[in-house]
């Protein structure tokens, strides 16, 4: 990325006990499999409302490799997603914390990175040391490069 410099990148995903927990490991894994031996990975076991099992699980990268796993997220969302993340930005940053929501059933089944905002997400957590501007700026230039 140019002018953002990313210190982390976050990805945390809940596996319910209705879902196969092996389907959604294998594809965070997948896109994450170039940065494979730099990702920390916590998983957590929690009690749903009902009682029931629910899996978190957090995928991390720190340090030098999470601009570029940043930077192969954000090149693999569609130019609508980035331009709808350019409209909504406010929304999304904390300090110098981007969030994003990617719906982890298109991730699941499609292989596809897709902004949602709802539920049965994949949360996505980019801190920068460069701020909002730096961010903004860094997903103008995706969407240009998108759109020649």
């Amino acid at each position: 990325m140019t002018g953002m410099k990313v210190s982390s990148i976050s990805f945390t995903v809940f596996c319910y006990e209705t879902e196969d927990k092996n389907k959604i490991i294998t594809s965070i894994i997948s896109f994450l499999k170039d940065f494979r031996e730099y990702v920390d990975i916590k998983e957590l076991k929690l009690q749903g409302h009902y009682r029931d099992t629910i899996i978190s699980i957090k995928y991390e990268i720190k340090g030098k490799m999470a601009t570029s796993a940043a930077e192969a997220l954000l090149s693999r969302l569609d130019t609508s997603d980035i331009i709808f993340l350019i409209g909504t930005l406010g929304e999304r940053v904390d300090r110098s914390k981007l969030h994003l929501r990617l719906d982890k059933q298109k991730l699941v089944g499609e292989g596809k990175l897709t902004v949602k905002d709802g539920n049965d997400v994949i949360k996505v957590i980019i801190s920068s040391n460069g701020g909002i501007d730096k961010i903004k700026e860094e997903l103008k230039q995706i969407a240009n490069r998108a759109m020649s």
